[in-house]
């Protein structure tokens, strides 16, 4: 028994071995261009100046920053964060040709940890990350910059891990890891993290209600800290951000109609979801000469009678992949029709968080998001399909459910002795 204990062992290192190595491998294929000699990644919103401007100001910077090329200038403290201090500790061009890599490498690894905790395959979990952080938005956003999007991603994932050991082991230790992670998601972008946490939030006590009985006081004991760890460590960064991000759409509050445009204008509209399958069909991005992106995400109000603002205005492609989503379908399909016990209440709670994620984004294509919309705080954001983030690694994690699933079953049919 110790013998065949070590050799496990010994064959989970090798995994993650194998593993990680094959996360390192995507990110240097994926990002292979910038391996040339003096070649840059361009994205449209990491301006390599500014951040060239800004990273001479820090450590300094954190405490205050003056700008001085604003018309009279402006000053804004640089918030302390996974991003801005990769942007100081690396030389330039290597942070603007793998900082999008670093974050994507780093949720693949801790999306494994999670899915490991469940017991899923290897190979499932490859199939988890590649379909999460690999293709569609959480992947092609790059184009755009909006690196803090893509910190957040990493950290909610990092806090799912949390969660779920947590949940195993009810040590306080995880809760504080897991508001630490959350907390990181509020530096990154607080937008973004508001959007997502409601569903990290979700699956916290969804994870922890399960392991004590649905219990209240167990529950509350064991989630509270997470929240008020995050506001301890990114609390007066969120309040600046938002008073920031109020203050430019407080001025639309007189005209409802104007302001619910303003931030429901990049909804994705219900019919181009054909893009999950079919890459491309609606075109590669908005300007792209090759492929130009010609549906509605994006467009300004009013744009077909007058003809002014923007006709579309979408800078990545949302393309997941057949296999992925069909077998997320049969993961869910699985669980319905009397999966293993063990699963089906974590497929029905990521399928459904699928299915409303992808119904938010929809914004003001669908009734949903009007909703969500008159909850305060949440009708200062805007962007409604930033919820396709949490649809992607929804999706991931259901597609590796499916594989798992598919290949269990292929093997007790072909070996039904070993039951």
């Amino acid at each position: 028994m110790i013998s065949m204990f070590r050799t496990d062992r010994a064959m989970d290192r090798w995994a993650w071995f194998v593993m990680v190595a094959g996360i390192v491998g995507m990110a240097v294929w994926m990002f292979q261009g910038v391996l040339a000699h003096d070649v840059i990644l361009f994205s449209t919103d990491n301006n390599i100046g500014g951040i060239d401007y800004v990273k001479e100001q820090l450590p300094g910077a954190y405490a205050g920053l003056w700008l001085n090329f604003p018309l009279l200038g402006g000053g804004d403290p640089v918030a302390l964060n996974c991003t801005t201090a990769l942007s100081w500790l690396l030389p330039l061009n290597t942070y603007m040709d793998w900082i999008h890599a670093v974050h994507l490498g780093l949720a693949s690894v801790f999306l494994v940890c999670f899915l490991r905790l469940h017991r899923l395959s290897w190979l499932a979990c490859a199939m988890a990350w590649l379909t999460a952080y690999w293709v569609g938005t959480n992947f092609t956003l790059v184009y755009a910059g909006h690196t803090g999007k893509f910190g957040v991603v990493m950290f909610a994932t990092a806090a799912l891990w949390c969660i779920r050991q947590l949940a195993l082991s009810s040590s306080w230790a995880w809760s504080l890891l897991a508001g630490a992670c959350l907390g990181g998601m509020l530096l990154e972008q607080q937008d973004v993290t508001v959007f997502v946490g409601l569903f990290v939030g979700a699956y916290a006590v969804f994870a922890v209600g399960r392991s004590v009985g649905w219990r209240v006081r167990p529950v509350l004991m064991r989630v509270v800290p997470i929240p008020a760890v995050a506001l301890l460590l990114a609390g007066g960064t969120m309040l600046k951000a938002y008073a920031v991000n109020v203050a430019g759409v407080a001025v639309m509050e007189e005209d409802s109609g104007a302001k619910w445009e303003f931030c429901t204008q990049w909804s994705v509209p219900p019919d181009e979801s054909i893009e999950f399958v079919a890459p491309g069909y609606m075109g590669w991005r908005s300007g792209e000469p090759e492929g130009p992106y010609w549906g509605r995400t994006g467009r300004s109000a009013g744009w077909e009678q007058t003809g002014q603002g923007f006709m579309n205005f979408r800078l990545e492609g949302i393309y997941v992949g057949a296999i992925p989503v069909a077998l997320a379908l049969f993961a869910v399909a699985a669980a319905v029709w009397g999966g293993r016990s063990d699963r089906r209440a974590e497929i029905f709670f990521w399928g459904g968080a699928a299915v409303l994620a992808l119904l938010l984004a929809f914004g003001k294509f669908f009734p949903l998001y009007a909703l969500l919309y008159k909850l305060p705080v949440l009708n200062n954001i805007r962007n409604p399909n930033k919820f396709l983030h949490v649809f992607q690694v929804a999706l991931g994690i259901l597609a590796a459910y499916g594989l798992d699933t598919a290949v269990r079953w292929r093997g007790e049919t072909r070996h039904p002795q070993a039951l």
